[in-house]
């Protein structure tokens, strides 16, 4: 949540002391191992609370019969939903959809379960965990692994699909292996590249916990890394009997990355089986589905074919409405912006900036996503390449700078531990007079930024798409899905994008063939790639999204475009894209 703690009156300094120590207090008995049981059974009652979890039992009351008939057809296809964790309310919501649909597809549907197997997974977090020295010593076993198994288990229970066991694929020298794999590659050190995938995602997971781009050099965090090793070991080797033991034609992990489901996705790779990734799209209502990897990775390397199409006057009406929604997110689930847009002037003024020299804007993501996500491009990090645009613009005081920091640093989870206007600061103690920092809590709408601004840097955010079509010039520096569009100007080397920077033709407004196939990007990602899910509705809260009462009906054939273009997908292999 924001931190709202500007907007409280001022009280007295002793008032101020008292509840930081009352807070401090609160931390201590919370993080503390007496606390332990209290902590499980909060995240228990957190589990059975309505809208949580799908009760598909009472779901497909409504499709009784169709539903036994389904469960009793012969089986045309076998499908493995690798949902692993039981904690995560999003992807058991989707999973569990998919798996009602796939059966009603006529395929054989397993559920792969963690059961507490695991030395460390992607549920644990920083920001979740009792407390990081806790986890290093014992973790997730005591904390999390009974609530979050017994609540995968509850949502099957009397659905008739059949769930599988991690454990059931382990064996005893599976975990002295772990033990050995773990102390070699820590040996090896983080700062060096992974030698393995087990290594790389492994880090993920470590960096992913901790909300940083670098592990922390420190002895709890390297304890935490190699529990993070040995679960990925552990994982592997379990991902590897399973497929040796079962046939599929398919297999669904979300994110496709982390400690378990990145494990499970390489060994399913290996063997040439068709891998299936999702993750929520930022449109209410809609997922992105991508074959073979994560979609961060793999949209970056479509066909021009894929979207370089024109587009009809009714679709180009239907891409500025929602590119206009987008600056407050009134039609996202997942959105960042919490205030109305304002004035080119406004938003000077508000920055105590010069309206008489030209700014430029610097959009970031959050350092650790944009690590694990992406590679690297012009830079080895995010930000190096935010600190080396501040010094040009130190050198060129006859330009401003606006650095906007991802809001998602204070507002998504795991929460950022190494923000970029820290790092920025620590290099720069006095900002150059020409630079402004906007920090992620600010209110301050990035697309009034934007609109206060002859052009932009980027990284990697979905923000240079969004920006190109609407014309403005945008300078790459990361992976972005953008670069080698066409749109766009894309920089190899540091070196390469000073030079970008330079050029005085760099940021004059695109020409209008460069802003048609931005455009016709931009629909292709959001429209096309983003596809509707009937049976989805936003949630909020601890879920984001919960299942309609006539969920099962529309997870029937011909009910609902979306979901039979996804089942499509899953069962022939046909691509993951709505419309035409």
């Amino acid at each position: 949540m924001p931190d709202k703690r500007s907007e409280r009156p001022e009280g007295s300094s002793h008032g101020h002391a008292l509840n930081r120590l009352l807070a401090t207090l609160a931390k201590t008995v919370r993080q503390s191992d007496l606390y332990a049981p209290v902590r499980r059974e909060r995240l228990r009652n957190l589990t059975r609370r309505p809208g949580v979890y799908p009760d598909w039992r009472t779901l497909l009351s409504a499709a009784t019969a169709e539903w036994q008939s389904a469960i009793a057809a012969p089986k045309t296809r076998r499908v493995l939903i690798a949902t692993h964790v039981g904690l995560h309310f999003t992807a058991n919501t989707v999973d569990s959809l998919l798996a009602v649909a796939l059966t009603f597809r006529g395929a054989q549907v397993d559920i792969l379960q963690c059961d507490a197997a695991l030395s460390a997974c992607m549920i644990a977090e920083h920001t979740l965990a009792p407390s990081v020295p806790r986890f290093a010593r014992v973790g997730p076993s005591t904390d999390f692994c009974s609530v979050c198994q017994s609540a995968g288990e509850r949502l099957y229970a009397g659905t008739g699909i059949s769930t599988l066991r991690l454990s059931d694929f382990l064996r005893p020298e599976d975990l002295e292996a772990a033990s050995a794999f773990a102390a070699e590659a820590v040996r090896h050190g983080t700062g060096n590249p992974p030698k393995s995938a087990r290594e790389e995602h492994a880090l993920a997971g470590a960096l992913r916990f901790f909300g940083k781009a670098a592990l922390p050099d420190d002895e709890t965090s390297t304890a935490v890394y190699r529990r993070y090793l040995e679960a990925a070991h552990q994982a592997s080797a379990a991902a590897a009997r399973l497929l040796d033991t079962n046939t599929y034609d398919a297999v669904i992990a979300h994110h496709g990355i982390y400690v378990p489901q990145g494990l499970l996705a390489e060994q399913v790779k290996r063997r040439g089986i068709r891998l299936v990734t999702w993750h929520p799209a930022y449109r209410t209502g809609r997922l992105i589905f991508q074959h073979g990897d994560t979609y961060h990775r793999a949209m970056i390397e479509e066909p021009e074919s894929a979207w370089n199409r024109p587009l009809g006057a009714a679709e180009d009406q239907e891409l500025d409405q929602y590119l206009a929604q987008r600056v407050t997110g009134a039609s996202d689930w997942i959105a960042f912006q919490r205030a109305e847009g304002i004035s080119r002037d406004k938003a000077l003024a508000s920055l105590h900036l010069d309206p008489a020299r030209p700014a430029y804007a610097l959009f970031a993501n959050v350092a650790w996503d944009a690590r694990l996500h992406y590679r690297s491009s012009a830079y080895g990090d995010m930000r190096d390449w935010a600190i080396d645009t501040v010094r040009w613009f130190a050198a060129h005081p006859d330009r401003q700078l606006i650095i906007r920091c991802h809001p998602g640093e204070v507002l998504s989870n795991p929460r950022a531990q190494d923000r970029l206007d820290l790092a920025i600061n620590t290099a720069f103690p006095t900002l150059p007079e020409n630079v402004r920092l906007v920090p992620p809590e600010s209110s301050l709408n990035s697309y009034s930024i934007a609109a206060a601004c002859r052009g932009a840097m980027i990284f990697n955010t979905k923000m240079g798409m969004e920006l190109s079509a609407r014309g403005m010039p945008v300078v790459v520096a990361g992976d972005a899905w953008v670069r080698g569009k066409g749109f766009t100007h894309d920089a190899s080397s540091p070196a390469d994008y000073r030079a970008l920077l330079s050029d005085p033709d760099t940021f004059t407004p695109l020409a209008p063939a460069a802003v048609a196939r931005a455009r016709r990007y931009a629909y292709h990602f959001f429209f096309r790639r983003c596809i509707p899910v009937a049976a989805l509705a936003e949630q909020g809260g601890e879920s984001l999204m919960s299942l309609r009462e006539n969920a099962a009906s529309l997870a029937m054939p011909g009910r609902d475009a979306g979901l039979d273009v996804i089942c499509e997908g899953v069962l022939n292999g046909s691509t993951f894209e709505y419309g035409g």
